[in-house]
Protein backbone atom coordinates (compact mmCIF):
# COMPACT_ATOMS: atom_id res chain seq x y z
CA UNK A 1 0.00 0.00 0.00
CA UNK A 2 1.22 3.66 -1.20
CA UNK A 3 1.90 6.16 2.13
CA UNK A 4 -1.40 8.08 0.68
CA UNK A 5 -2.99 5.32 1.50
CA UNK A 6 -1.75 4.08 4.80
CA UNK A 7 -2.55 7.73 5.82
CA UNK A 8 -6.17 7.79 4.26
CA UNK A 9 -6.63 4.55 6.74
CA UNK A 10 -5.26 5.94 9.37
CA UNK A 11 -7.66 9.24 9.14
CA UNK A 12 -10.69 7.45 9.16
CA UNK A 13 -9.98 5.23 11.85
CA UNK A 14 -9.68 8.61 13.62
CA UNK A 15 -12.77 9.69 12.57
CA UNK A 16 -14.65 6.72 13.45
CA UNK A 17 -13.24 6.84 17.06
CA UNK A 18 -14.00 10.44 17.20
CA UNK A 19 -17.44 9.85 16.03
CA UNK A 20 -18.33 6.96 18.29
CA UNK A 21 -16.65 8.64 21.58
CA UNK A 22 -19.09 11.26 20.84
CA UNK A 23 -22.27 8.99 20.39
CA UNK A 24 -21.57 6.18 23.02
CA UNK A 25 -22.11 7.04 26.59
CA UNK A 26 -19.26 7.13 28.88
CA UNK A 27 -18.21 4.37 31.05
CA UNK A 28 -19.92 5.90 33.80
CA UNK A 29 -23.14 6.42 32.17
CA UNK A 30 -23.65 2.86 31.22
CA UNK A 31 -26.03 0.77 33.13
CA UNK A 32 -24.60 -1.44 35.91
CA UNK A 33 -27.03 -3.69 34.99
CA UNK A 34 -26.27 -3.85 31.52
CA UNK A 35 -22.57 -4.36 32.43
CA UNK A 36 -23.32 -7.37 34.48
CA UNK A 37 -25.40 -8.72 32.08
CA UNK A 38 -22.71 -9.06 29.51
CA UNK A 39 -20.90 -12.30 29.00
CA UNK A 40 -18.22 -13.53 30.58
CA UNK A 41 -15.41 -16.09 29.61
CA UNK A 42 -15.40 -18.33 32.14
CA UNK A 43 -12.60 -21.04 32.32
CA UNK A 44 -14.18 -23.98 34.50
CA UNK A 45 -11.48 -25.27 36.91
CA UNK A 46 -10.64 -29.15 35.53
CA UNK A 47 -11.90 -31.73 37.31
CA UNK A 48 -9.78 -34.27 39.81
CA UNK A 49 -9.72 -37.75 39.04
CA UNK A 50 -12.69 -39.26 40.98
CA UNK A 51 -10.05 -41.50 43.06
CA UNK A 52 -7.85 -38.68 43.66
CA UNK A 53 -8.46 -38.32 47.46
CA UNK A 54 -9.57 -34.55 49.18
CA UNK A 55 -6.38 -34.91 51.52
CA UNK A 56 -3.88 -35.00 48.75
CA UNK A 57 -5.47 -32.30 46.83
CA UNK A 58 -5.17 -30.30 50.24
CA UNK A 59 -1.57 -31.80 50.52
CA UNK A 60 -0.96 -30.48 46.74
CA UNK A 61 -1.78 -26.82 47.65
CA UNK A 62 -1.25 -26.50 51.43
CA UNK A 63 -4.26 -24.75 52.24
CA UNK A 64 -8.22 -25.32 52.62
CA UNK A 65 -10.55 -24.16 50.67
CA UNK A 66 -14.07 -24.09 52.14
CA UNK A 67 -17.04 -22.78 50.49
CA UNK A 68 -18.81 -20.73 53.04
CA UNK A 69 -22.62 -18.81 52.79
CA UNK A 70 -21.61 -15.18 53.84
CA UNK A 71 -25.33 -14.71 55.22
CA UNK A 72 -25.63 -17.03 57.88
CA UNK A 73 -25.33 -15.44 60.80
CA UNK A 74 -24.02 -16.39 63.77
CA UNK A 75 -22.25 -18.81 61.47
CA UNK A 76 -21.18 -17.13 58.63
CA UNK A 77 -21.46 -12.94 57.41
CA UNK A 78 -19.40 -10.37 56.53
CA UNK A 79 -19.54 -7.19 59.11
CA UNK A 80 -19.49 -3.48 58.53
CA UNK A 81 -15.83 -3.99 58.11
CA UNK A 82 -16.35 -6.52 55.20
CA UNK A 83 -14.42 -8.93 56.96
CA UNK A 84 -15.78 -12.18 57.25
CA UNK A 85 -16.57 -13.41 60.92
CA UNK A 86 -19.09 -15.85 62.78
CA UNK A 87 -18.82 -19.34 64.74
CA UNK A 88 -18.18 -21.32 61.67
CA UNK A 89 -15.51 -18.99 59.79
CA UNK A 90 -13.90 -19.64 63.41
CA UNK A 91 -14.42 -23.41 63.22
CA UNK A 92 -12.76 -23.51 59.71
CA UNK A 93 -9.79 -21.72 61.06
CA UNK A 94 -9.89 -24.27 64.04
CA UNK A 95 -9.83 -26.88 61.38
CA UNK A 96 -6.86 -25.58 59.38
CA UNK A 97 -4.45 -24.76 62.68
CA UNK A 98 -4.91 -28.83 63.56
CA UNK A 99 -4.22 -30.25 59.80
CA UNK A 100 -2.14 -27.59 58.22
CA UNK A 101 0.18 -25.79 61.36
CA UNK A 102 -1.88 -22.37 60.66
CA UNK A 103 -5.30 -20.71 60.55
CA UNK A 104 -4.42 -18.65 57.90
CA UNK A 105 -3.83 -21.89 55.47
CA UNK A 106 -7.79 -21.73 54.75
CA UNK A 107 -9.45 -19.72 51.40
CA UNK A 108 -13.01 -19.15 51.83
CA UNK A 109 -15.03 -19.08 48.37
CA UNK A 110 -18.70 -17.25 48.63
CA UNK A 111 -21.68 -20.13 47.92
CA UNK A 112 -25.16 -20.92 47.93
CA UNK A 113 -26.70 -23.17 49.69
CA UNK A 114 -27.10 -25.40 46.12
CA UNK A 115 -23.88 -23.86 44.98
CA UNK A 116 -21.93 -25.36 47.38
CA UNK A 117 -23.65 -29.16 46.96
CA UNK A 118 -22.15 -28.47 42.81
CA UNK A 119 -18.59 -27.43 44.18
CA UNK A 120 -18.30 -30.18 46.24
CA UNK A 121 -19.29 -32.78 43.50
CA UNK A 122 -16.77 -31.06 41.20
CA UNK A 123 -14.21 -30.69 43.96
CA UNK A 124 -13.89 -27.40 43.58
CA UNK A 125 -14.00 -27.17 47.40
CA UNK A 126 -13.30 -29.40 50.54
CA UNK A 127 -15.94 -28.35 52.70
CA UNK A 128 -19.57 -26.42 52.65
CA UNK A 129 -19.97 -24.26 55.51
CA UNK A 130 -22.26 -21.99 56.58
CA UNK A 131 -25.39 -23.41 58.27
CA UNK A 132 -25.16 -26.42 55.85
CA UNK A 133 -28.69 -28.48 57.01
CA UNK A 134 -28.52 -32.23 56.21
CA UNK A 135 -31.58 -32.78 54.47
CA UNK A 136 -32.74 -35.67 52.17
CA UNK A 137 -32.40 -34.13 49.05
CA UNK A 138 -28.58 -33.06 49.76
CA UNK A 139 -28.36 -36.41 51.55
CA UNK A 140 -28.24 -37.42 47.39
CA UNK A 141 -25.67 -35.17 46.63
CA UNK A 142 -22.99 -34.59 49.19
CA UNK A 143 -21.59 -36.47 52.36
CA UNK A 144 -22.31 -34.87 55.55
CA UNK A 145 -20.29 -34.55 59.26
CA UNK A 146 -21.45 -35.38 62.56
CA UNK A 147 -24.12 -32.71 63.46
CA UNK A 148 -22.45 -28.89 64.82
CA UNK A 149 -25.93 -27.64 65.66
CA UNK A 150 -29.27 -27.34 65.01
CA UNK A 151 -31.90 -24.82 63.73
CA UNK A 152 -35.29 -24.75 62.53
CA UNK A 153 -37.83 -22.12 62.78
CA UNK A 154 -38.74 -20.34 65.65
CA UNK A 155 -40.74 -17.70 67.82
CA UNK A 156 -39.02 -14.81 69.29
CA UNK A 157 -40.76 -12.50 71.74
CA UNK A 158 -40.15 -10.21 74.74
CA UNK A 159 -39.26 -12.65 77.90
CA UNK A 160 -42.26 -12.96 80.31
CA UNK A 161 -45.16 -11.81 78.19
CA UNK A 162 -46.52 -14.91 76.59
CA UNK A 163 -46.83 -18.69 78.49
CA UNK A 164 -46.95 -20.10 75.05
CA UNK A 165 -47.53 -19.84 71.48
CA UNK A 166 -51.77 -20.87 72.19
CA UNK A 167 -51.92 -17.86 74.46
CA UNK A 168 -50.93 -15.82 71.15
CA UNK A 169 -54.19 -16.07 69.68
CA UNK A 170 -55.07 -12.71 67.28
CA UNK A 171 -51.34 -11.41 68.30
CA UNK A 172 -49.06 -9.62 65.55
CA UNK A 173 -46.28 -11.86 64.24
CA UNK A 174 -43.22 -10.18 62.06
CA UNK A 175 -41.71 -12.67 59.58
CA UNK A 176 -38.86 -12.21 56.93
CA UNK A 177 -38.73 -15.04 54.98
CA UNK A 178 -41.80 -16.72 53.17
CA UNK A 179 -40.22 -20.39 54.37
CA UNK A 180 -41.11 -19.54 58.47
CA UNK A 181 -44.56 -18.64 57.62
CA UNK A 182 -45.12 -22.80 56.49
CA UNK A 183 -43.90 -23.31 60.04
CA UNK A 184 -45.87 -21.38 61.51
CA UNK A 185 -49.46 -21.81 59.77
CA UNK A 186 -48.92 -25.57 61.29
CA UNK A 187 -48.52 -24.45 64.49
CA UNK A 188 -51.76 -22.42 64.12
CA UNK A 189 -53.46 -25.20 62.55
CA UNK A 190 -51.82 -27.59 65.94
CA UNK A 191 -53.37 -24.75 68.57
CA UNK A 192 -56.47 -24.06 66.81
CA UNK A 193 -55.77 -20.33 67.05
CA UNK A 194 -54.26 -17.61 64.22
CA UNK A 195 -52.71 -14.55 64.53
CA UNK A 196 -51.81 -11.79 62.12
CA UNK A 197 -48.85 -12.14 59.63
CA UNK A 198 -46.61 -8.89 59.08
CA UNK A 199 -43.72 -8.79 56.84
CA UNK A 200 -40.41 -7.41 57.74
CA UNK A 201 -37.50 -6.57 54.97
CA UNK A 202 -34.53 -8.05 58.07
CA UNK A 203 -34.21 -9.73 61.02
CA UNK A 204 -32.74 -5.98 62.65
CA UNK A 205 -35.75 -4.19 61.65
CA UNK A 206 -38.51 -7.36 62.76
CA UNK A 207 -36.29 -7.28 66.08
CA UNK A 208 -36.22 -3.77 66.64
CA UNK A 209 -40.37 -3.65 65.93
CA UNK A 210 -40.65 -6.31 68.62
CA UNK A 211 -38.36 -4.39 71.17
CA UNK A 212 -40.06 -1.39 70.82
CA UNK A 213 -43.84 -3.08 71.45
CA UNK A 214 -44.91 -3.01 67.91
CA UNK A 215 -45.29 -6.52 67.61
CA UNK A 216 -45.57 -9.39 69.44
CA UNK A 217 -43.43 -11.75 67.76
CA UNK A 218 -40.80 -12.71 65.30
CA UNK A 219 -40.56 -15.91 63.40
CA UNK A 220 -37.20 -16.65 61.84
CA UNK A 221 -34.56 -19.43 62.16
CA UNK A 222 -33.92 -20.74 65.08
CA UNK A 223 -29.94 -20.28 65.08
CA UNK A 224 -30.65 -16.78 64.38
CA UNK A 225 -33.28 -16.02 67.48
CA UNK A 226 -31.58 -17.87 70.10
CA UNK A 227 -28.11 -15.97 69.25
CA UNK A 228 -30.50 -12.65 69.98
CA UNK A 229 -31.77 -14.13 72.69
CA UNK A 230 -28.84 -14.90 75.04
CA UNK A 231 -27.89 -11.23 74.15
CA UNK A 232 -30.66 -9.67 75.64
CA UNK A 233 -32.42 -10.62 78.76
CA UNK A 234 -35.59 -8.74 77.14
CA UNK A 235 -36.04 -11.11 74.33
CA UNK A 236 -36.92 -15.43 74.82
CA UNK A 237 -37.36 -17.65 72.50
CA UNK A 238 -40.94 -18.72 73.26
CA UNK A 239 -41.27 -22.03 70.45
CA UNK A 240 -39.75 -24.35 68.74
CA UNK A 241 -41.86 -25.40 65.76
CA UNK A 242 -39.17 -27.32 63.47
CA UNK A 243 -35.70 -28.70 64.03
CA UNK A 244 -33.22 -29.38 61.55
CA UNK A 245 -29.49 -30.61 61.79
CA UNK A 246 -26.56 -28.30 60.55
CA UNK A 247 -23.78 -30.15 59.27
CA UNK A 248 -20.07 -29.26 57.20
CA UNK A 249 -20.79 -30.78 54.15
CA UNK A 250 -18.08 -33.02 52.48
CA UNK A 251 -17.45 -34.18 49.48
CA UNK A 252 -18.70 -37.61 48.24
CA UNK A 253 -17.12 -41.20 48.21
CA UNK A 254 -14.02 -40.18 50.48
CA UNK A 255 -14.45 -41.84 53.73
CA UNK A 256 -10.98 -40.89 54.99
CA UNK A 257 -11.48 -37.37 54.85
CA UNK A 258 -14.90 -37.52 56.65
CA UNK A 259 -13.15 -39.61 59.18
CA UNK A 260 -10.39 -36.59 59.51
CA UNK A 261 -13.37 -34.18 59.76
CA UNK A 262 -15.52 -35.99 62.39
CA UNK A 263 -12.40 -37.03 64.49
CA UNK A 264 -11.11 -33.61 64.52
CA UNK A 265 -14.49 -31.99 65.80
CA UNK A 266 -14.65 -34.80 68.18
CA UNK A 267 -11.55 -33.61 69.69
CA UNK A 268 -12.41 -30.36 69.43
CA UNK A 269 -16.02 -30.97 71.70
CA UNK A 270 -13.53 -32.98 73.95
CA UNK A 271 -10.75 -30.81 74.70
CA UNK A 272 -13.52 -27.78 74.93
CA UNK A 273 -12.21 -25.67 71.56
CA UNK A 274 -15.61 -26.13 70.07
CA UNK A 275 -17.73 -25.10 72.96
CA UNK A 276 -15.79 -22.20 73.50
CA UNK A 277 -15.98 -20.94 69.78
CA UNK A 278 -19.68 -21.72 69.99
CA UNK A 279 -20.39 -19.93 73.08
CA UNK A 280 -18.32 -16.98 71.94
CA UNK A 281 -20.91 -16.25 68.89
CA UNK A 282 -24.51 -18.25 70.57
CA UNK A 283 -24.04 -16.31 74.35
CA UNK A 284 -25.20 -20.14 75.16
CA UNK A 285 -23.64 -24.02 75.49
CA UNK A 286 -23.08 -26.35 72.04
CA UNK A 287 -26.70 -27.02 71.20
CA UNK A 288 -27.43 -30.95 68.83
CA UNK A 289 -23.49 -31.53 68.43
CA UNK A 290 -22.45 -34.57 68.47
CA UNK A 291 -18.78 -35.97 69.15
CA UNK A 292 -17.08 -39.80 68.67
CA UNK A 293 -15.90 -41.59 71.52
CA UNK A 294 -12.85 -43.74 71.62
CA UNK A 295 -11.02 -41.03 69.40
CA UNK A 296 -7.69 -42.43 67.58
CA UNK A 297 -4.98 -39.83 66.58
CA UNK A 298 -5.59 -39.00 62.77
CA UNK A 299 -3.59 -36.86 61.08
CA UNK A 300 -3.75 -35.28 57.35
CA UNK A 301 -0.46 -36.54 56.59
CA UNK A 302 -1.87 -40.12 57.29
CA UNK A 303 -4.82 -40.06 54.58
CA UNK A 304 -4.13 -41.94 51.37
CA UNK A 305 -3.53 -40.45 48.03
CA UNK A 306 -6.04 -42.93 46.10
CA UNK A 307 -9.23 -43.96 47.22
CA UNK A 308 -10.37 -47.31 46.56
CA UNK A 309 -13.85 -46.85 45.00
CA UNK A 310 -16.52 -49.44 45.86
CA UNK A 311 -19.88 -50.03 43.86
CA UNK A 312 -22.28 -51.82 46.51
CA UNK A 313 -25.72 -51.00 44.76
CA UNK A 314 -24.05 -52.75 41.66
CA UNK A 315 -23.89 -55.99 42.87
CA UNK A 316 -27.04 -56.14 44.67
CA UNK A 317 -29.16 -55.40 41.85
CA UNK A 318 -27.65 -58.13 39.77
CA UNK A 319 -27.52 -60.58 42.40
CA UNK A 320 -31.16 -59.72 43.30
CA UNK A 321 -29.99 -60.21 46.97
CA UNK A 322 -28.40 -58.33 49.91
CA UNK A 323 -25.42 -60.12 52.24
CA UNK A 324 -25.17 -58.99 55.50
CA UNK A 325 -22.59 -59.95 58.16
CA UNK A 326 -24.01 -60.54 61.47
CA UNK A 327 -22.36 -60.94 64.82
CA UNK A 328 -24.08 -64.01 65.85
CA UNK A 329 -24.01 -62.90 69.82
CA UNK A 330 -25.31 -59.62 69.91
CA UNK A 331 -28.47 -59.97 71.24
CA UNK A 332 -30.82 -58.18 71.10
CA UNK A 333 -29.29 -56.69 67.89
CA UNK A 334 -28.06 -59.55 66.18
CA UNK A 335 -27.96 -63.27 67.16
CA UNK A 336 -28.21 -66.73 66.00
CA UNK A 337 -31.77 -68.95 67.24
CA UNK A 338 -31.89 -71.92 68.26
CA UNK A 339 -33.08 -72.94 64.76
CA UNK A 340 -29.64 -71.42 63.60
CA UNK A 341 -31.22 -68.40 61.75
CA UNK A 342 -30.47 -65.20 62.22
CA UNK A 343 -32.55 -62.72 64.88
CA UNK A 344 -32.90 -59.70 66.19
CA UNK A 345 -33.47 -55.66 65.90
CA UNK A 346 -31.16 -55.28 63.41
CA UNK A 347 -31.94 -58.57 61.50
CA UNK A 348 -35.61 -56.99 61.01
CA UNK A 349 -34.65 -53.93 60.29
CA UNK A 350 -32.22 -55.09 57.25
CA UNK A 351 -35.39 -57.59 56.01
CA UNK A 352 -37.62 -54.59 55.69
CA UNK A 353 -34.53 -53.03 53.65
CA UNK A 354 -34.83 -56.38 51.23
CA UNK A 355 -38.23 -56.22 50.95
CA UNK A 356 -38.63 -52.52 49.83
CA UNK A 357 -35.90 -52.61 47.30
CA UNK A 358 -36.09 -56.44 46.27
CA UNK A 359 -40.10 -57.33 46.82
CA UNK A 360 -38.70 -60.40 49.08
CA UNK A 361 -38.02 -59.97 53.23
CA UNK A 362 -35.73 -62.97 52.88
CA UNK A 363 -33.43 -61.71 49.49
CA UNK A 364 -30.79 -61.56 51.78
CA UNK A 365 -27.73 -63.61 52.38
CA UNK A 366 -26.13 -63.93 55.97
CA UNK A 367 -23.16 -64.23 56.78
CA UNK A 368 -22.04 -64.81 61.09
CA UNK A 369 -18.97 -63.97 61.68
CA UNK A 370 -17.06 -62.87 64.78
CA UNK A 371 -17.32 -59.03 65.77
CA UNK A 372 -13.58 -58.29 64.23
CA UNK A 373 -13.78 -59.85 61.50
CA UNK A 374 -17.48 -57.07 60.28
CA UNK A 375 -14.52 -54.41 58.83
CA UNK A 376 -13.15 -56.54 57.02
CA UNK A 377 -15.92 -58.47 55.32
CA UNK A 378 -16.67 -55.33 54.44
CA UNK A 379 -13.78 -53.92 53.06
CA UNK A 380 -12.96 -57.10 50.79
CA UNK A 381 -16.59 -57.31 49.17
CA UNK A 382 -17.86 -60.09 50.94
CA UNK A 383 -20.71 -58.50 52.34
CA UNK A 384 -22.82 -54.82 51.81
CA UNK A 385 -23.91 -54.46 55.40
CA UNK A 386 -22.83 -55.40 58.57
CA UNK A 387 -24.76 -55.81 61.77
CA UNK A 388 -24.57 -56.41 65.02
CA UNK A 389 -24.67 -53.34 68.03
CA UNK A 390 -21.85 -51.85 65.91
CA UNK A 391 -21.01 -48.83 68.03
CA UNK A 392 -19.98 -45.86 66.35
CA UNK A 393 -17.18 -44.38 67.36
CA UNK A 394 -13.94 -42.69 66.53
CA UNK A 395 -12.14 -46.68 66.43
CA UNK A 396 -14.46 -47.85 64.02
CA UNK A 397 -14.63 -45.01 61.91
CA UNK A 398 -11.52 -45.63 60.43
CA UNK A 399 -12.35 -48.80 59.33
CA UNK A 400 -15.93 -48.98 58.12
CA UNK A 401 -19.06 -46.31 57.21
CA UNK A 402 -22.16 -46.12 59.05
CA UNK A 403 -25.71 -45.64 58.69
CA UNK A 404 -27.49 -43.31 60.60
CA UNK A 405 -28.28 -44.00 64.15
CA UNK A 406 -30.47 -47.09 65.11
CA UNK A 407 -30.16 -46.95 68.50
CA UNK A 408 -28.74 -44.29 71.37
CA UNK A 409 -27.60 -44.65 74.59
CA UNK A 410 -25.09 -42.09 76.55
CA UNK A 411 -21.74 -44.44 75.36
CA UNK A 412 -22.91 -46.17 72.74
CA UNK A 413 -24.30 -44.93 69.09
CA UNK A 414 -25.48 -48.34 67.28
CA UNK A 415 -26.02 -48.19 63.54
CA UNK A 416 -25.27 -50.01 60.36
CA UNK A 417 -21.56 -50.83 59.49
CA UNK A 418 -20.80 -50.12 55.55
CA UNK A 419 -18.49 -49.85 52.97
CA UNK A 420 -16.42 -47.07 52.40
CA UNK A 421 -16.13 -44.56 49.68
CA UNK A 422 -19.61 -45.89 48.29
CA UNK A 423 -21.67 -42.84 48.89
CA UNK A 424 -24.57 -43.65 46.96
CA UNK A 425 -25.40 -47.19 48.72
CA UNK A 426 -24.91 -45.32 51.88
CA UNK A 427 -27.91 -42.80 50.59
CA UNK A 428 -29.93 -45.89 49.92
CA UNK A 429 -29.64 -47.00 53.19
CA UNK A 430 -30.04 -43.85 55.13
CA UNK A 431 -33.39 -42.89 52.90
CA UNK A 432 -35.08 -45.85 53.25
CA UNK A 433 -34.24 -45.67 56.75
CA UNK A 434 -36.36 -42.41 56.77
CA UNK A 435 -39.25 -43.83 54.96
CA UNK A 436 -39.61 -46.16 57.60
CA UNK A 437 -39.19 -43.41 60.07
CA UNK A 438 -41.86 -41.38 58.33
CA UNK A 439 -44.80 -44.56 58.05
CA UNK A 440 -44.02 -45.66 61.34
CA UNK A 441 -41.97 -48.70 60.70
CA UNK A 442 -38.86 -47.81 62.28
CA UNK A 443 -40.52 -47.16 65.53
CA UNK A 444 -42.49 -50.01 65.65
CA UNK A 445 -40.15 -52.37 65.08
CA UNK A 446 -37.65 -50.71 67.78
CA UNK A 447 -40.59 -51.12 70.25
CA UNK A 448 -41.17 -55.02 69.96
CA UNK A 449 -36.97 -55.00 70.80
CA UNK A 450 -36.36 -52.12 73.35
CA UNK A 451 -40.52 -52.25 74.64
CA UNK A 452 -39.00 -50.11 77.86
CA UNK A 453 -37.07 -47.26 75.94
CA UNK A 454 -38.86 -44.26 74.04
CA UNK A 455 -36.96 -44.64 70.54
CA UNK A 456 -35.81 -41.59 70.78
CA UNK A 457 -32.10 -41.81 69.06
CA UNK A 458 -34.02 -41.83 65.80
CA UNK A 459 -32.73 -38.60 63.54
CA UNK A 460 -35.59 -37.31 61.09
CA UNK A 461 -33.60 -35.10 58.64
CA UNK A 462 -35.96 -32.28 56.77
CA UNK A 463 -37.01 -33.11 52.99
CA UNK A 464 -39.18 -34.92 51.30
CA UNK A 465 -39.93 -38.87 51.73
CA UNK A 466 -38.48 -41.10 48.68
CA UNK A 467 -39.76 -44.20 47.74
CA UNK A 468 -37.41 -46.85 48.44
CA UNK A 469 -38.19 -49.10 45.46
CA UNK A 470 -37.73 -46.24 43.09
CA UNK A 471 -34.40 -44.97 44.79
CA UNK A 472 -33.08 -48.54 44.72
CA UNK A 473 -33.98 -48.81 41.00
CA UNK A 474 -33.04 -45.53 39.88
CA UNK A 475 -30.10 -44.08 41.67
CA UNK A 476 -26.88 -44.14 39.22
CA UNK A 477 -23.38 -45.11 41.08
Amino acid sequence: MSTWGKRRVACLAVCCVVVLAGCAPTLREVEPARLIARPTLRVSPTVPPPDLSTAALVRQRGRLIVGIRYDAPPMARVNAEGELEGFEVDLARALAQRWLGSERNVRFVPVTTRTALQKLQRREIDLAMGAMVHSREGELIADYSLPITLDGEALLVRSGTFADFASMARRAVDYIDAASTFALRDAQIANGITVTLRRQNSYRAAVNELLAGNTDGVVGRWRRLRATAASDPALQVLAVFTQEPLAIALPPNDSAWANLVNITLSALVADGTFAQLYTRWFGEPPLGAAALTRLPTLRLADLPERLALRDPLRGVRERGQVRVAYAPNAAPFAATNAQGMAEGYEVELVRELARRWLGNPFAIEFIPRDPAQLSAVLANGEAELAIGGLNRDGANELVMDFSMPLFRTAETTVAFGLPENASTWRDLVNLTLQELLDDGTLARIARRWFPDQSPAWFERLPGQTVESRVLFSTLVP
